[in-house]
């Protein structure tokens, strides 16, 4: 992932790995959801919350932090379809400290003020 240059080819790296097709939409969830994953028989969805005013950078790292759960659950596959749920706030740390590496990864394509600037944001 420390290759992407977007949070689009980041997705289709972790469709790429999956073998999976993995589509990206909004909708209205419950507050406080900004997002979920959802894996389906035929596709895996990424749900970001549209109801809530988001920054275009908040929504990247929604996108982000759920594609880490993909990529998370690869080795161990939930068993059935449906919205995929850790539970455990240990999982969700690490999850979140993966997709703050992904989102400064991905400010590191626009140089070193980027860098920094993201570093400093996800400190």
């Amino acid at each position: 992932m420390h290759r992407a240059r977007d949070i689009g080819e980041a997705r289709r790296m972790v469709e790429r790995l999956t073998r999976r097709t993995l589509k990206i939409v909004e909708a209205d969830l419950a507050p406080g959801l900004s997002g979920i994953w959802m894996r389906l028989e035929r596709n895996d969805y990424i749900v970001v919350n549209n109801v809530h005013a988001i920054t275009e950078l908040h929504r990247r790292h929604i996108i982000a932090h759920e594609l880490m759960h993909v990529v998370s659950a690869f080795e161990d596959p939930p068993r059935s379809p449906g919205i995929t749920s850790c539970g455990d706030a240990a999982t969700e740390q690490r999850v979140e400290a993966l997709a703050c590496e992904l989102m400064i990864g991905l400010a590191s394509v626009g140089g070193v003020g980027a860098r920094l600037t993201a570093m400093e944001m996800y400190r």
